[in-house]
């Protein structure tokens, strides 16, 4: 059975050298797949991110353009001086840049596209004829909807055949002092071109490749369309993504080598690992069959000192019927004896008990006699106790309501003084309450005066403001920016005398409460005079009380002591004839006690003869 045991653990152990191996190719194989993925995964995710970003910064771009028609369309000026017959010269000087920058109106027509170095771009039905029907599509054609219009409008599209943003605003007052002089609207177009310089600045912004732009998509790497208002691709960006799966896959390659190499002398170690254990098991199983052969050749040893075993056994059972015999022998001569200790204890008992008997009989009659007297005396102490005890608690009952109501007159005088404290104290607080009002009005009455000093601030910089605006549309187109700063703070004055306004409402209010609550502090100061009067009569009819208090008590006190005296007294008395009834009682016990031994000595000795006679 050893034998065959051994054969299966050889047969494990070539398993298990089959299954490492096993083993250690499919996790090769598993960790190459991961790897794949895992590489394809990071590839895609950095072209996604690339692709955000180019959308980014796109929408960015178309963005910027426009917020810059916003800010510019919505102005009181660009309605005074672009609508009715356009003045060229004031389009000219706060519209003009680099950059092309079209009026238009409802039907298309091109009302102005000069730039600021004198260049005149085509009209814009002829420059971007799709662009311009989306925008007259997209923007409001009533003054309510431009009204309604807070962000302006942003497309892309082709400009002269070349990929552009587009932004669109409708020419609307911003402060509503000048009104568009009907439906017929107006609008101002601004067009950046999306060129080589702009896609550089993509590209290093996040860390791209160089980004191409052409009418098409590119055969290879990553193409994204740009796309109109209508959806339709205009143009294609194009450009090499980046592989960061790859790189990542080639810097850590000489890792995976390394890994690689340890793992396969990991799994030639295992291998010896097992081959070691097999050789050990064989040798195991050799000696497991020697281990046999001296385990049987022990059994007979065992069998044979066994049968010498059963023979001393038999010897010891022979010597134990010999003191058997001689134990009987000795018990017949113990029983004997025995019998003649009994007869001789019987005797002695007879003539001992009765003498006993009736010495505890007479002790019990002495010991009534006495019993019956205490008794007696007990009766007469415990009343005179009763009644002494009654009296005492009454007066210490007397003394405690007196000094409790000593206390309380002493507890409501410290408290009457104490409350007296506090209307004083109350009473000055009111008063400092009614003072701080009156500063505060005073405070209050500054801070209307600052107001009105910074509402006539507010218009001194309306008028500066005003005067800014018209000297900078005189001026040359270098001043557009002053125009704007100067409708702004014209704007924030406005905004200044609307806050003066509401600050001093607020003051106003607060004057108001300033004056109810110095009037409520007065009428509180005068109910708290009254209130220090009627403490005042409390307090002296309580010190009267704790004087009358003071006398009683004293001559409860002389009482109390003369009735504890009688107490004590009656108690000794009382303890003399209970001690006396103790004494009495123990005579009674120990008269008992000695008849209750008499018989359980007679008992015993009965007993004790009875097993002697009986041997």
């Amino acid at each position: 059975m050893r034998q065959g045991w051994g054969k299966r653990a050889q047969d494990s152990v070539h398993s298990g050298t089959a299954l490492l191996g096993a083993l250690a190719c499919v996790t090769l194989l598993m960790c190459g797949v991961l790897m794949l993925i895992l590489i394809r995964k990071l590839d895609a995710h950095a072209a996604h991110g690339e692709i955000a970003a180019v959308t980014a910064s796109l929408d960015e771009g178309i963005s910027a353009e426009r917020k810059s028609a916003y800010n510019t369309a919505r102005w009181d000026d660009a309605v005074s001086h672009l609508y009715g017959e356009l003045d060229e010269q004031w389009t000219f000087a706060n519209l003009s840049g680099k950059y092309v920058v079209y009026v238009i109106d409802e039907q298309g027509r091109t009302l102005f596209s000069r730039r600021a170095d004198g260049t005149i771009d085509p009209p814009m039905r002829q420059a971007a004829p799709a662009a311009l029907g989306q925008l007259l599509h997209l923007l409001p054609h009533d003054r309510a909807g431009a009204d309604r219009d807070k962000s302006g409008l942003g497309i892309a599209g082709l400009y002269q055949g070349r990929p552009a943003v587009f932004g669109a605003m409708t020419v609307t007052p911003l402060q509503g002092k000048v009104r568009v002089p009907n439906d017929d609207l107006r609008y101002l177009v601004y067009i950046d071109y999306i060129d080589k310089r702009l896609l550089k600045t993509w590209a290093a912004r996040f860390g791209m490749g160089p980004i191409r732009l052409s009418a098409s998509a590119g055969a290879s790497g990553i193409s994204m369309p740009l796309h109109d208002a209508a959806g339709r691709p205009v143009a294609w960006f194009n450009w090499e993504a980046r592989k960061p799966g790859r790189d990542a896959l080639a810097d850590i390659a000489p890792v995976m080598l390394a890994a690689m190499a340890a793992l396969a002398m990991i799994f030639v170690l295992l291998v010896r690992i097992l081959r070691s254990q097999e050789q050990a098991l064989v040798a195991r199983n050799a000696q497991q069959a020697a281990l046999t052969g001296e385990a049987e050749r022990l059994r007979a040893e065992a069998e044979q000192a066994l049968e010498a075993a059963q023979q001393s056994r038999e010897v010891a059972d022979q010597a134990a019927r010999e003191a058997v015999h001689e134990r009987e022998q000795h018990a017949q001569r113990m029983r004997e004896a025995a019998h003649e200790a009994g007869r001789s204890l019987r005797a002695a008992l007879a003539m001992t008990l009765p003498d006993l008997t009736k010495l505890a009989d007479r002790l019990d009659e002495g010991t009534d006699v006495a019993a019956a007297s205490t008794r007696i005396q007990a009766q007469h102490a415990e009343d005179v106790v009763r009644r002494t005890s009654a009296a005492a608690r009454s007066l210490e009952d007397i003394a405690a309501n007196t000094d409790r109501l000593a206390v309380a007159s002493a507890s409501i005088g410290g408290e009457t003084a104490k409350t007296r404290a506090a209307v004083s104290s109350a009473a000055e607080s009111s008063s400092a309450a009614a003072e701080a009002n009156t500063s505060l009005l005073h405070h209050v009455t500054t801070i209307s005066e600052a107001t009105a000093l910074i509402a006539g601030v507010a218009e001194q910089t309306n008028l500066l403001a005003l005067n800014a605006t018209i000297e900078a549309a005189r001026s040359h187109a270098e001043n557009a920016g002053f125009a704007v700063v100067a409708r702004e703070i014209k704007t924030l004055s406005q905004d200044t005398q609307g806050s003066a306004k509401l600050i001093n409402q607020r003051v106003s209010a607060v004057q108001q409460a300033v004056h109810d609550s110095v009037g409520l502090s007065r009428r509180i100061d005068a109910q708290l005079h009254q209130i220090h009067d009627h403490i005042a009569t409390a307090a002296d009819a309580a010190a009267q009380q704790a004087l009358a208090s003071g006398g009683i008590r004293s001559s409860v006190t002389a009482a109390r002591e003369q009735a504890v005296a009688v107490d004590t007294a009656m108690g000794q008395i009382s303890g003399a004839i209970t001690e006396l009834a103790r004494n009495a009682e123990s005579s009674r016990e120990i008269s008992r006690d000695m008849r209750g031994r008499v018989k359980t000595l007679r008992d015993d000795l009965d007993v004790i003869i009875g097993e002697l006679l009986s041997r």
